[in-house]
């Protein structure tokens, strides 16, 4: 029970003020113990944010799965600009996402490898399963190949989410409709 709650505050401090501001001290006195008693659980405060970030890129790899499960009957577009505004929509709630999107831009240097091989594989998953919808994608006809079309995408959903980051919700929608239009309108042939 401890662990959990030791597991929760340390996601919330992590995906709100990234590794260098998060505090053992206020994890502790969010949980209701004393900031020795982390130690019994992890290591370091890099041992925890380890761990944190792991879980964290863990279950946002599931919530990949499940969107794409879900989303499998619907359209290329609804799918492909779906998944943009569903990372839009969770930004704010889900600090899963939120501590890989914060962290993957202000990595802890002590800690690079480590992060940069998770932000890998989280990266490297969701193209995955983006190529793979556009490869088997029979109702419309592609411009270009679906690895091609794979790598603009990826590079059109991080440009949101940096947009996420740096000036969060406000202007998101009117970039996500320019972009997503010159996207749309370059990847289909007519």
């Amino acid at each position: 029970m401890t662990l959990q709650k030791i597991k929760t505050a340390s996601l919330q401090q992590f995906a709100k003020k990234g590794y260098d501001a998060a505090s053992l001290q206020l994890i502790a006195d969010e949980v209701g113990i004393k900031k020795q008693s982390i130690y019994a659980h992890f290591k370091s405060k890099d041992d925890l944010f380890l761990d944190i970030f792991k879980d964290a890129v863990d279950q946002e790899i599931l919530e990949l799965d499940r969107y794409f499960q879900d989303q499998s009957e619907q359209s290329l577009e609804i799918v492909l600009r779906g998944l943009i505004v569903e990372f839009k929509e969770r930004y704010e709630s889900a600090m899963n996402l939120r501590l890989i999107l914060y962290v993957g831009f202000l990595i802890p240097s002590a800690l690079e490898s480590q992060v940069q091989a998770l932000v890998t594989r989280y990266v490297k998953h969701k193209t995955s399963l983006v190529h793979g919808r556009l490869a088997t994608e029979t109702s419309v006809k592609l411009r270009v190949p679906a690895q091609t079309a794979a790598t603009a995408y990826m590079n059109l959903i991080e440009g949101m989410l940096v947009e996420l980051v740096y000036n969060g919700t406000d202007g998101f929608d009117p970039r996500l409709e320019s972009s997503w239009d010159i996207y749309w309108h370059g990847l289909i042939q007519a």
